[in-house]
């Protein structure tokens, strides 16, 4: 018949052994069939199902010859040879059976039958051969039959990951486009449409900060900007630029960054200043300065220590307001809440986040959960939402109001220092961690969104942009990273401090970046281009944190000497000074040289 066996390739049909074939046509022989079959329910050529051996149909060559042993496999429709003694058939049953063993015709003689015994042992000797040929022969051949099955089985399985590979060929040439797409859409964005602003006076602050997008105190609206509504996690390669406020006015923006809000002239005039010159120092603590921040009114600066104590000095006034005591142990952090303009909330190495009230000095609140010492706390703008970080390798989301923990954040390896909310109403959550990591989530759902990996060292300080698009991490070892969120990927390396970089700060409008060092260097860079543009050099140990105004028209950093420092673009040091009102002078024109440039002076307490 010329049947041909789909497994083994040899004839299905050899010496008078009955072929297998199956509903689908195929044909097999008898023995590679009875081990495909015993564990698989679909043939092996088209993957067609097969109930089990009893579906396939025996097919028999009568010109083929004598039926071939069964080798060990049990065949209930080829049993024409019977199980006898004689012929080759039954030599092997079972797996691992020796082949049958005659008894010696010497042990079988009784007397006088030596001569008998003697011949017959000669012809048994030469049966006996025979026997364990055959059997080993048998062995292979089932040997043979195994491989071949398993040959088979391997090609069905090749077939499939060709399959796979070929569907995520596609799947990769589709994201390709659609990445190209992205990139292409990317480069066409320009600056942002401004909505128009009251005609005031070019020089009010409280001007400036209604175009730079400032929202006034309101009441406290819970967790984002609809805690009633259902819609799914808002992540960032869902945002779109007409979400955030962003429209397309100016052509030729550089598509390197992602567009941020337009500041107002004033505003921008001071970011694009050539210089940034020390205006004050101020040395108000025993201990090092190791946090400090700026309200969003702008008038109020406190500062952080290790001698357990938070001081608030309001800049216009010039004096010290507040002196907020009650923390156990060295303060690491400060931040004033966006959403009311007398909070204040600081973290200490006591393992509490404390809340105090700036007006009347009195803590409002203890937030204890935390197991380990806390190191940075954040504000969501126009919530009641506060994060903490902590080197017990969480960061928690509190409900400010409640005081109550709200979600815990887990997924770092060591501790926890830096943390801080995407900007304008984003949902996201950075955090920065020993463990080399810096990490953002989705604080409603507590899911770990992105890990962005490429630092050496410990991850300290963090910080996204007015675009919420970027975010940059400062690091000890040495360098300043710069990360676009949407790809998840490195789109900067700040190599430029020679100590280890700590805290990092997108200024307003994001365009500039200022890091922090151990090099006791503060410096600024061009978000346009990356590079250095700025070098602020005055304290003589660890820089270690950095704030900015609202409206850019000062910063100030706080250093391990103890002293914390005001800096003013040189812009504003050919006017009287950037913390007068237009009703109000803080200075005395005795405090300006003749030529019209800032004093500078320090103030003790």
């Amino acid at each position: 018949m010329g049947l041909t066996c789909k497994i083994c390739f040899e004839s299905a049909t050899g010496q008078g052994a009955k072929a297998r074939i199956t509903s689908c046509g195929h044909v097999f022989c008898h023995p590679c069939s009875a081990i495909w079959f015993r564990s698989e329910t679909a043939c092996p050529v088209c993957r067609s199902p097969v109930p089990g051996s009893s579906a396939l149909v025996a097919l028999f060559d009568h010109d083929a010859g004598l039926q071939s042993p069964s080798l060990g496999l049990a065949d209930d429709n080829n049993n024409d040879g019977g199980g006898g003694g004689g012929g080759s058939s039954g030599l092997i049953s079972e797996e691992g059976q020796q082949p049958p063993q005659r008894e010696s015709p010497k042990t079988m003689a009784g007397p006088g039958m030596e001569n008998v015994g003697g011949a017959g042992a000669a012809s048994n000797s030469g049966d006996n051969e025979d026997v364990q040929v055959k059997y080993v022969l048998g062995k292979v051949a089932e040997r043979w039959q195994q491989v071949m099955v398993e040959r088979a089985r391997l090609k069905v399985q090749v077939a499939r990951l060709e399959k796979t590979k070929q569907e995520l060929l596609a799947q990769v040439q589709s994201l390709s486009i659609e990445n190209t797409a992205l990139k292409q859409g990317i480069s066409m964005q320009c600056r942002p449409v401004m909505r128009p602003c009251p005609a005031e006076p070019q020089g009010d602050l409280e001007h400036d900060r209604r175009c730079a997008g400032y929202v006034p105190e309101t009441g406290l609206q819970g967790f984002g900007r609809d805690t009633t509504s259902e819609n799914p996690p808002c992540y960032l390669s869902n945002l779109s630029f007409s979400e955030l406020g962003y429209g397309c006015s100016e052509p030729g923006y550089s598509s390197f960054r992602v567009p941020t809000r337009r500041p107002p002239p004033k505003v921008e005039e001071r970011l694009g200043a050539p210089k940034w010159e020390l205006a004050h120092s101020f040395s108000m603590h025993s201990g090092p300065v190791h946090g400090i921040a700026v309200n969003p009114s702008g008038n109020l600066v406190a500062t952080a220590s290790w001698d357990h104590l938070c001081r608030v000095y309001d800049v216009h006034l010039e004096e010290e307001v507040a002196v907020l005591a009650g923390h156990l142990l060295g303060l690491y952090a400060v931040k004033f809440s966006p959403a009311k303009r007398d909070l204040v909330g600081t973290v200490s190495s006591d393992q509490t986040c404390r809340l105090w009230s700036t007006e009347t000095g009195a803590c409002v609140r203890v937030l204890e959960s935390h197991t380990d010492e806390v190191n940075g706390l954040s504000f969501k703008e126009g919530t009641h939402l506060l994060a903490t970080a902590s080197d017990d390798t969480t960061s928690m989301i509190w409900d400010a109001e409640k005081g109550i923990s709200v979600t815990t954040l887990k997924g770092h390896r060591h501790g926890v220092y830096g943390v801080c909310f995407q900007p304008h109403g984003g949902h996201l959550v950075a955090t920065a961690s020993f463990d080399f990591t810096a990490k953002l989530w989705d604080p409603r759902s507590g899911e770990d969104v992105q890990t962005l990996r490429g630092h050496l060292e410990d991850v300290i300080g963090v910080d996204i942009d007015d675009s919420g698009m970027y975010l940059a991490t400062g690091s000890d070892d040495k360098t300043c990273r710069v990360w676009d969120l949407r790809m998840g990927s490195s789109v900067a390396v700040l190599q430029v401090h020679a100590g280890e970089v700590k805290r990092v700060a997108f200024s307003p409008f994001g365009r500039l970046l200022a890091t922090t060092s151990g090099d006791t260097m503060v410096r600024l860079f061009d978000t346009s281009t990356w590079e250095c543009s700025h070098v602020l050099s005055s304290h003589n140990d660890h820089v270690f944190d950095i704030a900015w105004s609202p409206t850019a028209d000062f910063l100030v950093t706080a250093s391990h000497d103890r002293m914390w420092k005001l800096w003013q673009p040189r812009v504003l040091s050919l006017r009287n000074s950037c913390f007068m009102a237009d009703n109000q002078q803080h200075y005395a024109s005795s405090n300006l040289p003749a030529d019209g440039m800032q004093m500078e002076h320090t103030v003790v307490v």
